[in-house]
């Protein structure tokens, strides 16, 4: 049978040359080498190359890739006859988006060649070698996951982090990872100042203005702050697929802390509050005795600067007593009161959470119990005991029973969030002259729900998050 024959075109064809790079290591062929055998190929061809696109360290698993779409759109626009590739894998390693790229090609009329593996796709032999490699393509794809998710099941076992990318802050040990010494006391001062009041935009500022450079080695933006702060690795856990698990090394910061700054975020994104910066020692705190709102106000006279706190709604209400209490008379009262309060729940409230305290007990033991068996299933699937699907089976189970545990524990936990146990208000007081009028804020609404004006300004009720109330004079 004689060779089938093409007419040969008037004008060389059009190549838009794709290139891929992998992100699996063992495949990993630069850019400049794959567009090399392209450009060698177009030129035995007779192509004309009018433009190449790229999309370096990009899985081929993914469509959503910016310079293939811009790839099939020239097609489909006329711009270009014919897609090269390196090799048929770089299009893509999803045999559904093989598909599509091979239907909307063949409808705008252009082709994909590779140029390594050249293939007759006109023929039905062709188009069946074709198939054949995408499908092998496709199969690679699903053999390097299966390898990785043993690599990292095999990590998590050993309490390692299971991909080899850390956050700021920590540094691969021999056995396990280990806290950076120059960077991690920079992470823990973030958590410090966070909690404290700052926002992301005063941290971001704030490491900016100390010359650090963030994880990128470039200056810290406004978000970046939080990407570091969030990594549960700080508090010596390990995080996969949105759960987190126990991990071999010890945290920089306690368990406590990342609860309470994740409480802190998740209040300042559902409330909307902005972080509290205030030079007055006791902002949101104060109510006047009409039941308004009072600020933080200053003003300079003769020289001296003075502040105090002004009622909100002075202009609205009748105020037979005083609208306006200084900072010298309503601050050092209150500062007193604090040197000395010892912290005791009513009996009645002290019971219903002692009824609570061994709910959320019972909660937990369940929990790790549940983490226990998980855990288990996973080494028995590195083993190679367990299949890999029986083990996928088991874990979305027992993840559907944990996550309606985890909620409820975390809503526990949110509910007393804001009141700090006896041994932490000792240490505020211990830690009270060395903290920013920020901190010393903070701190004061972790006890102190409002403080109101009596007695028309003479006196002021301090309402603790206990329950409980004092008077003291001013």
């Amino acid at each position: 049978m004689p060779p089938r024959l093409r007419a040969v075109p008037n004008a060389p064809e059009r190549a838009i040359i794709y290139l891929r790079q992998s992100t699996y290591k063992e495949e990993s062929i630069s850019l400049e080498l794959q567009e090399t055998a392209c450009r060698d190929y177009c030129e035995r061809l007779g192509y004309q190359v009018v433009g190449v696109e790229a999309d370096p360290g990009i899985t081929g698993r993914t469509w959503k890739r910016p310079a293939v779409q811009r790839t099939m759109d020239a097609i489909e626009q006329g711009t270009a006859d014919v897609i090269v590739l390196w090799k048929w894998s770089r299009l893509s390693r999803s045999r559904k988006d093989w598909a599509l790229a091979i239907d909307r090609t063949d409808i705008a009329g252009g082709r994909i060649e590779a140029a390594t593996e050249p293939i007759d796709t006109a023929t039905a032999s062709g188009r069946f070698a074709r198939g054949v490699m995408t499908e092998f393509s496709a199969y690679q794809s699903e053999l390097i996951g299966e390898v990785w998710e043993d690599i990292r099941q095999r990590r998590l076992s050993r309490g390692l982090p299971a991909s080899g990318r850390l956050p700021f802050g920590w540094l691969w040990g021999k056995d396990c990872i280990e806290p950076d010494p120059e960077k991690a006391p920079v992470v823990v001062e973030m958590y410090r100042r966070y909690l404290a009041g700052e926002g992301s935009a005063a941290l971001a500022q704030w490491l900016n203005t100390q010359g650090i450079p963030g994880p990128n080695g470039k200056p810290w933006t406004r978000a970046r702050p939080f990407t570091v702060m969030d990594s549960p690795i700080h508090a010596g856990l390990i995080p996969y697929r949105g759960s987190v698990y126990p991990g071999a090394h010890d945290g920089i910061i306690s368990a406590d802390t990342r609860e309470e700054y994740l409480r802190e975020r998740e209040r300042r994104r559902t409330t909307g509050a902005k972080p509290t910066t205030s030079p007055y020692l006791l902002s949101q705190l104060v109510r006047c005795e009409c039941g308004g709102h009072m600020h933080g106000k200053g003003a300079v006279t003769g020289g001296k600067w003075y502040g105090g706190y002004l009622c909100g709604d002075r202009l609205t209400r009748e105020h037979p007593q005083r609208a306006y209490v200084s900072g010298l008379t309503l601050e050092p009262p209150i500062v007193d009161w604090l040197m000395t309060f010892e912290p005791e729940l009513p009996p009645a409230q002290r019971r219903r959470e002692a009824l609570e305290a061994a709910e959320v007990a019972r909660m937990n033991h369940d929990l790790e119990a549940l983490e226990a068996e998980l855990a288990a299933a996973g080494r028995q699937n590195v083993k190679g005991i367990l299949p890999d699907t029986t083990f996928m089976r088991i874990r979305a189970e027992l993840e559907q029973e944990m996550g309606p545990l985890r909620a409820a524990i975390a809503a526990a936990g949110r509910a007393h969030s804001k009141r700090p146990t006896a041994e932490q208000v000792a240490s505020l007081r211990g830690q009270w002259v060395s903290m920013t009028v920020a901190e010393q804020n903070r701190a004061l609404r972790l006890m102190v729900e409002q403080i109101r004006l009596t007695r028309a300004g003479a006196a002021a009720e301090i309402i603790t998050t206990w329950g409980d109330s004092s008077v003291v004079s001013l």
